[in-house]
C-alpha cells in the first residue's frame, strides 16, 4: 500500500513547480456536510498572496567557459512539525507561504485521509488542516484564491481552497457531484482538474475560474485530452498535455491558456509513454520510458534521448533540468521492483546529456519525490524509510542545494537502471 501511495503522490506532485494564478477570491464556501475537519492553527493574515515570481533568465555571473555540468549536491534540511505520513503528495509556495499536502496512514475509520501543513520557511511546519477520513485528496496547486487541493470523497469531488495556507474552505458546487479529481493545473484562466467520474468510471474534466465554482466539461477538445491524458503541467499560465492516440503511436501534444478548450499542436517525434512533463522559462521537458525530450516552445520537440530512470518530479531551470524519484521496493513490500532501493537525482544542462548524481547512503534509506524551486535554491521533499514499516507511515524528510546561474553539458549520459519484476 505504501508503494501505491508514493506513486500516486509522485503523479500529483507536478503542482509544486507550477506558477500560481492570481484570481480574485470568490465568496466563501460552506463546509461539507460530512464531519468538519479540525483547523488547528488560528489564521493570521498575509499581506499578499500574489504568486511568487519565477526567477528571470538573468545573464551569467561568470563566463561560460567557467561553467561546469549541472550538479545537485543535496544537503539535509531539518523538517519539523510533521509526524509520520503515508506519502508526500505535493508542496506549493505563494508569496512567503509554503503548503505541504500528505496522505495519512490508515489506522481506522476515523483517521484523516490527508492533512495540510503550513510553513513560512519550508522547514518548520504546523498542522493546520486534517481532512475528513472519507476525503481522498490527490492534488495540490497554487491558484484560485491562493492554494487549491482536490480529490474525491468516494462519491463526489472534494475541493478545498485557502487564501493564506492556514484556513481551508470546502467548495460545494453541485458540478462536483460524481467527480474524482486526481490532477490539477493552473492556467491564465483558472484551474483544470483531471480525473474520472465516480458513477461510471469515465474520464472527466472539471474547470474553475477561482477554485470555488466548478463546471464539468463536455466539449470535444477537453474530453479528448481527458480520455487520453498521460501527463500534464503548466508554466506561466499555459498548460501542455501529452495525450495517447493509441498503442505504438506517438502521443499528441495539446495546450491551453484557458480551461475546457484545448488546441492540438502536434505529436512527439516517436511512440512513447510520457510519465512527467515540466515547463520553465527556457522551455519544456518530458520524460518516460527511460528517455527524455525537450522543447523551446512546447510545440516542436527533440527526438528522445537516453534519460532518467525515475519520474516522480521534474523542474526546468535556467541552469538545466532536474528529475527525481526512487527505484526498488520499499520496506514491507514482498513483491515489487526488485532493484535495490534508492532515490535517484538526474540532471542535464542541455536535455541531451543526462547524469545521475551519486547515490549516498542517505538516499538508500529515503524517497525523494517532490521538488520546489525558491529563487536559486532547489528544495526536495520525500520520506526517510529507515527501519521496518509497521503500517504507520514514515517521517517527512527534506533536502536543499543552490542552483548555479548556468552550466555546461557533461561528457556522456549515464546508464539508466531497468525495473526488475518479482521473480525475474
Amino acid at each position: 500500500m505504501l508503494a501505491i501511495a508514493l506513486l500516486a503522490a509522485a503523479c500529483s506532485s507536478q503542482a509544486a513547480t507550477e506558477p500560481p494564478v492570481s484570481v480574485a477570491p470568490g465568496p466563501s464556501a460552506t463546509a461539507l456536510a460530512s464531519s468538519t475537519p479540525s483547523q488547528v492553527a488560528s489564521p493570521s493574515a498575509i499581506p499578499s498572496v500574489a504568486p511568487s515570481a519565477v526567477p528571470a533568465s538573468a545573464g551569467p555571473s561568470h563566463s561560460p567557459a567557467a561553467a561546469a555540468p549541472l550538479v545537485v549536491d543535496w544537503k539535509p534540511q531539518d523538517v519539523s512539525g510533521i509526524g509520520k505520513v503515508e506519502a508526500v503528495v505535493g508542496v506549493a509556495k505563494v508569496g512567503g507561504t509554503y503548503v505541504l499536502l500528505a496522505d495519512m496512514p490508515y489506522t481506522d475509520g476515523t483517521t484523516p485521509g490527508a492533512a495540510i501543513w503550513w510553513s513560512s520557511d519550508g522547514a518548520a511546519w504546523t498542522d493546520v488542516m486534517d481532512f475528513p477520513s472519507e476525503d481522498n485528496v490527490n492534488a495540490l496547486t497554487a491558484g484560485g484564491p491562493g492554494f487549491v487541493v482536490a480529490g474525491t470523497n468516494n462519491t463526489n469531488g472534494a475541493v478545498w481552497t485557502s487564501t493564506d495556507g492556514r484556513v481551508w474552505k470546502a467548495a460545494t458546487d453541485p458540478s462536483l457531484n460524481d467527480a474524482g479529481i486526481y490532477q490539477l493545473v493552473a492556467t491564465s484562466s483558472g484551474l483544470v482538474g483531471f480525473g474520472s467520474r465516480t458513477d461510471n468510471g469515465a474520464a472527466g474534466l472539471w474547470t474553475s475560474p477561482d477554485g470555488l465554482e466548478w463546471l464539468a466539461a463536455t466539449n470535444e477538445t477537453g474530453m479528448t485530452v481527458a480520455k487520453g491524458l498521460e501527463a500534464v503541467s503548466s508554466h506561466a499560465g499555459r498548460a501542455i498535455a501529452f495525450v495517447s492516440e493509441g498503442d505504438q503511436k506517438p502521443p499528441a501534444i495539446w495546450e491551453t491558456t484557458g480551461r475546457a478548450e484545448w488546441t492540438r499542436t502536434g505529436t512527439l517525434p516517436e511512440a512513447a509513454s510520457i510519465a512527467r512533463v515540466a515547463g520553465g522559462d527556457r522551455g519544456w521537458l518530458a520524460v518516460g520510458d527511460n528517455r527524455a525530450w525537450t522543447s523551446t516552445d512546447g510545440i516542436t520537440w527533440t527526438k528522445g534521448v537516453a534519460g532518467p530512470d525515475v519520474n516522480a518530479d521534474a523542474i526546468v531551470d535556467d541552469a538545466g533540468f532536474v528529475v527525481v524519484g526512487f527505484v526498488g521496493s520499499l520496506p514491507g513490500e514482498t513483491c515489487g521492483d526488485q532493484r535495490p532501493f534508492e532515490s535517484h537525482t538526474w540532471t542535464s544542462s542541455d536535455g541531451r546529456i543526462w547524469e545521475r548524481m551519486p547515490v549516498t547512503n542517505a538516499f538508500k534509506q529515503a524517497t525523494l519525490t517532490t521538488l520546489l524551486r525558491v529563487d536559486r535554491t532547489l528544495l526536495g521533499y520525500g520520506q526517510s524509510v529507515a527501519g521496518d514499516y509497521n503500517g504507520t507511515g514514515f517521517p517527512v524528510a527534506g533536502w536543499k542545494d543552490a542552483l548555479p546561474d548556468l552550466s555546461k553539458p557533461g561528457d556522456a549520459t549515464d546508464k539508466a537502471t531497468v525495473p526488475k519484476t518479482c521473480g525475474g
